[in-house]
Parts: C-alpha cells; structure tokens; sequence
C-alpha cells in the first residue's frame, strides 16, 4: 500500500474530511480584534480567533465579563453576526452592554438550569454556526444534576466537564464561534507553586486554546476607575506569559485615551523629560500624564491620526513583551 491508497482507504473509512492538506491547515479561524491594545498585545494575534476555547479566570470584579461583552461587541461590529449569551449568573444589562459597544438587536440570551444544558445549548449553538462569540458567564455557577437529586459525591462537576468539552473540541474545530468561559478562581488548599486555581476540574484548562488571567492591581475611587492586569497564562497561538495593563473606567469602559498614551510613552514615541511630555507632530507640552491623557481624548481625530498608527506599528514589529508599569504609574 502506497501513500495514496492509505489515503483512499482512510477517507473511505472515516469520512470525507478526515484527511487534511497540512499544506493548506490554518490553525484558527478570523480574528476578532478587541478594544484594548494591551490584551491585543498580550495575545500575540491582535484578538481572540474563532474556532477556539478561550477561558478567562480571575479575581472578583476584575472585568472578565467586561472583557467579554467588549468581545461580543467587537464581532458585532466588524463581522456583523449575531452572538449568545449564556448568563446564569444574571449580570447582563441592556444598559451596560451599550456601555462596551454590544448591539442588543444581535445578541441573544440563554440561561440553562443544569451544567448538562449547559453544554447542551453549546453544542446546539456550535453545530447551527449562527453565532460568532458564544460566552459562558459562568461555567463556575452551573450546577450538575446530580446536586439537584441531592448527590454530595464529590467530583461531580468535573466529571462532568470531563465528558463534555471533548464534545464541544470537536464541534467548535467546524464552526466559525469563538467560544470563551469564564471562571472563578479558588484558593488552592495546600500544595506550592500558583495559590489559586479553578473549580471543575483540568478538563476546560487543558481543551483550552488560550488562558486569560484577569487581576485588579488598583482601585481609584475618585476617579471612579481601576487597573485590570491581563495575565496570559496558556496560549497555542503565540507565545505565552505575555502581560498587559489597562485603565477600566466604570462608567465608560476601556479608557481608549489612557492606553493610547501609555503605550507612546513607553515605546518613545511621545518624548518625555522629568514629567513633561511632547507629543510628535505638535507643539504643545504637557506637565503630567493626567493633562497628556485629557488633551487626546479631547482631541480625538489627532489621537487617531497620528498617535494610534504610530502605537500599532511599533506593537506589529515587537518582539519583546510590554514594560510591565506599576498600577500607580497607570493612575498618576
């Protein structure tokens, strides 16, 4: 038997399909770009790509909910598809998705009772391809059956997790979803190494293509914001462990502003000397970052023009991870 007849015999004994062109393979499907340039950063591909497990696991009211939404609005918008929100833990408002850019018309709604409909409204979602972000907000807050007859065996819940996401890797590898779960962390009890970890099992880490870790670094009242720290802990897309900070403003999402000038001020291009900052193509200066920060969210088409292609050209040629700043320095 010859390589071609071993080929012929597979696909006549597995199916069309079983056979890929390694060639012609793509490892992910389109990419949907998201809001901040640090987590662009941190990603390593500009976004979060269809056809892959995305998790997103942190601290209380870090953002991984907002970093989602802020998903599902991007996809929104540039891919114009529908998507699907599983929300058991009913933290969805109309008024708060606009907030991230979500459009209400394109999104739709589930809330399963039981872990195994969880998994059930996946699948079904999947094999229509009629969404392009299926979020699960959260796998952590599903409960399997077998609690609701009363079960207090232990390990149900990743036993559970176990059987289904083999099912969900295979249905996700032929649609055109990008899927994320979002969990809670745990304190581990004993053992060394990372404190925290994730309830359910190893099964949705270990089928995921790519980990997010959120932290919340700095809280600042006043000013009615925080600093979220994006951690990448697994990535099969680009290199891992790659890091990035955001300034998370509550009434009006990611600060665009913020980052912007964050960025130009680490990779040189808006100059500083002491705490006086010169923006390029101009001939203002500014004392402090606060006052760089207000000129361009004030100016936006200047921002936008000469300020932003600048920042995604010199994120496009790096090879070297982001100064990693302090939550002060973001907040000062």
């Amino acid at each position: 038997m010859d390589l071609k007849e071993f080929k012929k015999s597979i696909q006549k004994d597995k199916g069309k399909g079983s056979i890929i062109d390694a060639i012609e393979k793509q490892s992910y499907g389109n990419v949907i770009p998201c809001t901040s340039f640090s987590l662009k950063n941190a990603l390593g591909i500009g976004g979060f790509a269809k056809r892959k497990i995305y998790t997103i696991d942190g601290d209380l009211s870090a953002g991984k909910s907002t970093t989602a939404y802020d998903v599902i609005g991007q996809c929104q918008k540039v891919y114009n598809e529908e998507c699907l929100l599983i929300d058991k833990e009913d933290s969805y408002t109309t008024e708060y998705g606009k907030l991230l850019g979500v459009n209400n018309n394109m999104l739709t709604i589930i809330s399963p009772h039981t872990q195994e409909d969880m998994y059930d409204v996946i699948l079904k979602a999947l094999e229509s391809n009629l969404f392009g972000v299926i979020v699960v907000d959260s796998v952590t807050a599903f409960a399997p059956s077998a609690r609701f007859e009363g079960s207090v065996v232990m390990g149900v819940e990743a036993k559970v997790n176990s059987d289904k996401m083999r099912l969900v890797t295979d249905a996700i590898a032929k649609s055109n979803t990008c899927l994320i779960l979002i969990q809670q962390t745990r304190e581990k009890m004993g053992g060394m190494g990372d404190p925290t970890t994730v309830n359910g099992g190893k099964a949705i880490p270990f089928y995921a293509s790519v980990r997010i870790r959120i932290t919340r670094s700095e809280i600042d009242r006043e000013n009615m914001q925080n600093v979220m720290k994006f951690t990448i802990i697994k990535n099969k897309l680009a290199p891992p462990f790659k890091v990035g900070t955001v300034v998370y403003k509550w009434n009006k999402g990611f600060d665009f502003s913020s980052e912007v000038a964050q960025l130009a001020i680490e990779f040189g291009i808006i100059p500083k000397e002491g705490n006086t900052y010169f923006p390029p193509k101009s001939d203002m200066k500014f004392v402090g970052k606060k006052k760089l920060i207000e000129h361009l969210d004030n100016n936006p088409e200047y921002t936008k023009e000469v300020i932003e292609p600048l920042v995604l050209e010199t994120l496009k040629n790096s090879e070297s991870l982001r100064i990693e700043e302090t939550a002060e320095n973001e907040l000062s």
